[in-house]
């Protein structure tokens, strides 16, 4: 039950009759609005792109991109800043940690037009820090898999028996050290962590029905060093990418991949230095995406 520590007392959860996570409520707050997963109308659109943090992002320029569904995570929302064009239609955060420290940030996403995805430690925080008249946004709560609102954490045994042949919830390794690595095609029953938000986000846009992912600043290469894209080097926030590449991140991304494909999802990789290799996400560069280019996708 340890990862309850960070809930209890203030968060309070509801279950439906399959155990889906259906309401969540903060004790003595005054809990936004919130939107069921079940309730989420799922477009089925044909391309996505998911805007992530790295340093690469530094050198898109997205007055050149014609962008008509984007999904950003915790700092990507400083993008608009420069590209007031840019919009995202979600929007997913899973670290507490950014919503205390990036206030400034996370004010933006929730004075924005969007579907904001957040875990409940998220919605507390948001809903202690700020104030109801500034979500505009609509949010929606859901869960991980392994961390479960309220209950205890499943045993790798447990994992395995409860997700054999389960059409949903695919479990790739139940033994991992960390977290079990998996994919969720219905996020309303929860999602698999996988060491970065980009995994999370890379889940709700398969559930969501894009057939095409474009992954923007997924550099996961010298994150101790590089500062985020949004970041002063001087005032940066810390990270655990290194540290989880080899073992969690990338074996999560590279399961995920073979499965994505046999589903027909395409993915593509826009950093051309990133850590994830080309037999994980075909590699193409930001400029085959301008409206004026038509050129080779790289190899």
């Amino acid at each position: 039950m340890r990862h309850n520590q960070i809930l209890w007392p203030l968060v309070v959860v509801q279950r439906d009759e399959d155990n889906r996570l259906s309401h969540c409520a903060i004790r003595w707050a005054a809990t936004p609005p919130l939107t069921p997963l079940t309730a989420i109308p799922r477009p089925s659109g044909h391309a996505v792109h998911l805007i992530l943090s790295g340093p690469s992002i530094a050198d898109i320029d997205y007055e050149k991109i014609s962008i008509e569904s984007a999904m950003g995570v915790n700092g990507s929302i400083a993008l608009l800043e420069k590209f007031p064009r840019l919009e995202f239609s979600y929007y997913a955060m899973l670290d507490a940690g950014f919503v205390c420290r990036r206030k400034e940030l996370v004010a933006e996403v929730l004075a924005r037009n969007l579907l904001l995805f957040v875990t409940p430690e998220v919605l507390r925080w948001i809903t202690l820090l700020f104030p109801a008249q500034a979500i505009r946004c609509r949010i929606a709560v859901f869960e991980e898999v392994h961390h479960r609102a309220n209950l205890a954490r499943p045993s790798p045994a447990q994992l395995l028996n409860d997700l054999q042949n389960d059409p949903d919830l695919i479990l790739f390794d139940a033994h991992n050290s960390e977290h079990a690595h998996g994919f969720s095609l219905d996020v309303t029953r929860g999602v698999f962590g996988g060491g970065t938000v980009a995994y999370t986000a890379l889940q709700f846009l398969t559930w969501l029905g894009f057939q095409e992912i474009y992954l923007h600043g997924l550099d996961l290469r010298n994150a101790n060093n590089l500062p985020r894209f949004y970041e002063d080097p001087n005032a940066r926030l810390s990270t655990a990418l290194e540290r989880q590449f080899a073992g969690h991140i990338e074996p999560a991304f590279r399961r995920a991949s073979l499965l994505l494909q046999s589903r027909g999802v395409k993915v593509y990789n826009l950093p051309p230095d990133s850590a994830l290799d080309t037999e994980i996400f075909q590699k193409i560069h930001w400029t085959q995406l301008c409206k004026t280019e038509d050129t080779d996708v790289v190899s």
